[in-house]
Protein backbone atom coordinates (compact mmCIF):
# COMPACT_ATOMS: atom_id res chain seq x y z
CA UNK A 1 0.00 0.00 0.00
CA UNK A 2 2.92 2.28 0.73
CA UNK A 3 4.10 2.18 -2.89
CA UNK A 4 0.74 3.55 -4.03
CA UNK A 5 0.61 6.19 -1.31
CA UNK A 6 4.11 7.59 -1.94
CA UNK A 7 3.51 8.70 -5.57
CA UNK A 8 0.24 10.31 -4.50
CA UNK A 9 2.03 12.20 -1.73
CA UNK A 10 4.72 13.46 -4.12
CA UNK A 11 2.08 14.57 -6.57
CA UNK A 12 0.26 16.49 -3.84
CA UNK A 13 3.42 18.20 -2.59
CA UNK A 14 4.45 19.25 -6.08
CA UNK A 15 1.38 21.48 -6.30
CA UNK A 16 -2.30 21.36 -6.98
CA UNK A 17 -1.99 22.67 -10.52
CA UNK A 18 -1.89 19.16 -11.89
CA UNK A 19 -5.13 18.23 -10.18
CA UNK A 20 -6.88 21.62 -10.52
CA UNK A 21 -5.73 23.62 -13.58
CA UNK A 22 -5.15 27.34 -13.05
CA UNK A 23 -7.77 29.29 -14.98
CA UNK A 24 -7.05 32.73 -13.55
CA UNK A 25 -5.75 33.94 -16.95
CA UNK A 26 -8.51 32.33 -18.94
CA UNK A 27 -10.06 35.73 -19.61
CA UNK A 28 -7.17 36.56 -21.94
CA UNK A 29 -8.48 33.99 -24.40
CA UNK A 30 -11.98 35.44 -24.42
CA UNK A 31 -13.04 36.99 -27.70
CA UNK A 32 -15.16 40.06 -28.30
CA UNK A 33 -18.85 39.40 -27.78
CA UNK A 34 -21.54 40.57 -30.13
CA UNK A 35 -23.22 43.92 -29.41
CA UNK A 36 -26.30 44.00 -27.23
CA UNK A 37 -29.51 43.68 -29.17
CA UNK A 38 -32.51 45.58 -27.91
CA UNK A 39 -36.13 44.86 -28.70
CA UNK A 40 -37.80 47.11 -31.18
CA UNK A 41 -38.91 50.42 -29.67
CA UNK A 42 -36.51 50.20 -26.70
CA UNK A 43 -33.57 52.62 -26.38
CA UNK A 44 -30.83 52.81 -23.77
CA UNK A 45 -30.91 55.96 -21.65
CA UNK A 46 -27.20 56.80 -21.40
CA UNK A 47 -25.22 59.92 -20.64
CA UNK A 48 -21.58 60.84 -20.14
CA UNK A 49 -20.66 60.73 -16.48
CA UNK A 50 -17.71 63.11 -16.91
CA UNK A 51 -18.36 65.13 -20.05
CA UNK A 52 -15.53 67.26 -21.41
CA UNK A 53 -16.73 70.86 -21.80
CA UNK A 54 -16.39 72.45 -25.17
CA UNK A 55 -13.72 75.09 -25.62
CA UNK A 56 -15.18 78.58 -25.32
CA UNK A 57 -12.16 80.47 -26.60
CA UNK A 58 -10.61 80.46 -30.03
CA UNK A 59 -7.49 82.32 -28.91
CA UNK A 60 -4.24 80.61 -29.90
CA UNK A 61 -2.30 78.89 -27.16
CA UNK A 62 0.72 80.81 -25.82
CA UNK A 63 4.17 79.59 -26.73
CA UNK A 64 5.12 79.15 -23.07
CA UNK A 65 3.27 78.87 -19.78
CA UNK A 66 3.26 81.97 -17.58
CA UNK A 67 2.51 81.35 -13.92
CA UNK A 68 -0.27 83.62 -12.60
CA UNK A 69 0.74 86.15 -9.97
CA UNK A 70 -1.34 86.71 -6.81
CA UNK A 71 -3.23 89.92 -6.29
CA UNK A 72 -1.64 92.62 -4.20
CA UNK A 73 -2.60 92.78 -0.55
CA UNK A 74 -5.11 95.47 0.33
CA UNK A 75 -3.80 98.51 2.14
CA UNK A 76 -6.43 98.58 4.89
CA UNK A 77 -5.51 95.45 6.85
CA UNK A 78 -6.49 94.88 10.46
CA UNK A 79 -3.90 95.27 13.20
CA UNK A 80 -3.67 91.49 13.56
CA UNK A 81 -2.85 91.07 9.85
CA UNK A 82 -0.73 94.13 9.18
CA UNK A 83 3.06 93.70 9.16
CA UNK A 84 4.67 96.37 11.28
CA UNK A 85 8.16 97.74 10.86
CA UNK A 86 10.81 97.26 13.53
CA UNK A 87 10.50 100.86 14.71
CA UNK A 88 6.72 100.55 14.99
CA UNK A 89 7.08 97.25 16.82
CA UNK A 90 9.49 98.73 19.35
CA UNK A 91 7.35 101.82 19.89
CA UNK A 92 4.45 99.84 21.38
CA UNK A 93 4.13 99.85 25.16
CA UNK A 94 2.70 96.55 26.33
CA UNK A 95 2.01 97.91 29.84
CA UNK A 96 1.87 94.42 31.44
CA UNK A 97 -0.20 94.23 34.62
CA UNK A 98 -1.59 91.38 36.67
CA UNK A 99 -5.32 91.63 37.30
CA UNK A 100 -8.28 89.40 38.09
CA UNK A 101 -11.14 88.77 35.71
CA UNK A 102 -14.81 88.72 36.62
CA UNK A 103 -14.56 85.22 38.10
CA UNK A 104 -11.53 86.09 40.23
CA UNK A 105 -8.99 84.29 38.05
CA UNK A 106 -5.56 85.89 37.85
CA UNK A 107 -4.66 87.12 34.35
CA UNK A 108 -1.88 89.12 32.73
CA UNK A 109 -3.27 92.02 30.71
CA UNK A 110 -1.38 93.75 27.87
CA UNK A 111 -2.34 96.99 26.10
CA UNK A 112 -0.93 96.06 22.68
CA UNK A 113 -2.79 94.50 19.72
CA UNK A 114 -2.77 90.74 19.30
CA UNK A 115 -0.02 90.61 16.65
CA UNK A 116 2.40 92.70 18.70
CA UNK A 117 1.47 90.98 21.97
CA UNK A 118 2.04 87.56 20.43
CA UNK A 119 5.54 88.51 19.28
CA UNK A 120 6.39 90.16 22.61
CA UNK A 121 5.20 87.21 24.70
CA UNK A 122 7.08 84.77 22.46
CA UNK A 123 10.28 86.73 23.07
CA UNK A 124 9.57 86.92 26.80
CA UNK A 125 9.07 83.16 27.04
CA UNK A 126 12.35 82.59 25.22
CA UNK A 127 14.18 84.83 27.68
CA UNK A 128 12.56 83.28 30.76
CA UNK A 129 13.05 79.96 32.55
CA UNK A 130 9.71 78.73 31.19
CA UNK A 131 10.07 75.90 28.68
CA UNK A 132 8.07 76.59 25.52
CA UNK A 133 7.34 73.25 23.84
CA UNK A 134 4.96 74.43 21.10
CA UNK A 135 2.74 77.31 20.04
CA UNK A 136 -0.29 77.87 17.81
CA UNK A 137 -0.92 81.47 16.81
CA UNK A 138 -4.22 80.71 15.08
CA UNK A 139 -5.81 79.76 18.41
CA UNK A 140 -3.61 82.05 20.52
CA UNK A 141 -2.06 79.26 22.59
CA UNK A 142 1.44 78.64 23.93
CA UNK A 143 2.23 75.14 25.22
CA UNK A 144 4.60 75.40 28.17
CA UNK A 145 6.20 72.65 30.26
CA UNK A 146 6.03 73.43 33.98
CA UNK A 147 6.49 71.58 37.29
CA UNK A 148 3.40 69.53 37.96
CA UNK A 149 1.72 70.62 41.24
CA UNK A 150 0.13 67.17 41.55
CA UNK A 151 3.59 65.58 41.63
CA UNK A 152 4.86 68.01 44.25
CA UNK A 153 1.85 67.41 46.51
CA UNK A 154 0.85 63.82 45.92
CA UNK A 155 -2.46 63.54 47.77
CA UNK A 156 -3.37 60.10 46.46
CA UNK A 157 -4.47 57.46 48.90
CA UNK A 158 -2.21 54.55 49.81
CA UNK A 159 -4.32 52.26 47.65
CA UNK A 160 -4.04 54.52 44.58
CA UNK A 161 -0.30 54.88 45.09
CA UNK A 162 -0.04 51.10 45.11
CA UNK A 163 -1.98 50.51 41.87
CA UNK A 164 -1.39 53.66 39.80
CA UNK A 165 1.55 55.47 38.30
CA UNK A 166 2.82 58.57 40.12
CA UNK A 167 2.05 61.95 38.54
CA UNK A 168 4.61 63.14 36.01
CA UNK A 169 7.03 65.68 37.52
CA UNK A 170 6.56 67.96 34.50
CA UNK A 171 3.28 68.62 32.70
CA UNK A 172 2.28 70.64 29.65
CA UNK A 173 0.07 73.65 30.33
CA UNK A 174 -1.75 76.03 28.01
CA UNK A 175 -0.88 79.72 28.15
CA UNK A 176 -3.88 81.22 26.39
CA UNK A 177 -3.92 84.67 24.79
CA UNK A 178 -7.37 86.21 24.41
CA UNK A 179 -8.37 89.45 22.70
CA UNK A 180 -9.96 92.08 24.91
CA UNK A 181 -10.78 95.49 23.43
CA UNK A 182 -7.62 97.06 22.03
CA UNK A 183 -5.37 94.66 23.93
CA UNK A 184 -5.14 91.07 25.12
CA UNK A 185 -4.93 89.09 28.34
CA UNK A 186 -3.14 85.84 29.21
CA UNK A 187 -4.37 83.00 31.39
CA UNK A 188 -2.89 79.61 32.33
CA UNK A 189 -4.89 76.40 31.91
CA UNK A 190 -4.40 72.68 32.47
CA UNK A 191 -6.50 72.00 29.36
CA UNK A 192 -8.95 74.05 27.27
CA UNK A 193 -11.62 73.79 29.97
CA UNK A 194 -9.68 73.69 33.27
CA UNK A 195 -7.78 76.52 34.96
CA UNK A 196 -4.31 75.79 36.27
CA UNK A 197 -3.25 75.84 39.91
CA UNK A 198 -3.52 79.35 41.36
CA UNK A 199 0.00 79.46 42.82
CA UNK A 200 1.51 78.15 39.59
CA UNK A 201 -0.48 80.69 37.57
CA UNK A 202 0.79 83.52 39.75
CA UNK A 203 4.43 82.44 39.38
CA UNK A 204 4.21 82.10 35.59
CA UNK A 205 2.38 85.38 35.01
CA UNK A 206 4.71 87.23 37.38
CA UNK A 207 7.78 85.97 35.53
CA UNK A 208 6.25 86.96 32.19
CA UNK A 209 5.39 90.40 33.53
CA UNK A 210 9.00 90.90 34.63
CA UNK A 211 10.32 89.89 31.21
CA UNK A 212 7.83 92.12 29.37
CA UNK A 213 8.71 95.08 31.60
CA UNK A 214 12.38 95.03 30.62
Amino acid sequence: MMRFFLPFLLLTLSGCSYLFPNESLKYLETGESSPTRLPAGVALDTEDRYPVPAAVSNDPLPEKFIAPTPDRLPENLDDDERVTSLSEFQSYDTNPRIERDGSGTEILRLSTPFAVSWARVTEALGASDITLSDLNRSIGTYYVDLPNPEAQEDTRSWWKKLWSEPPAPVATFLLKMNRAGDGVYLSLLNDPETLADEDLTHRVLTELKQQLSK
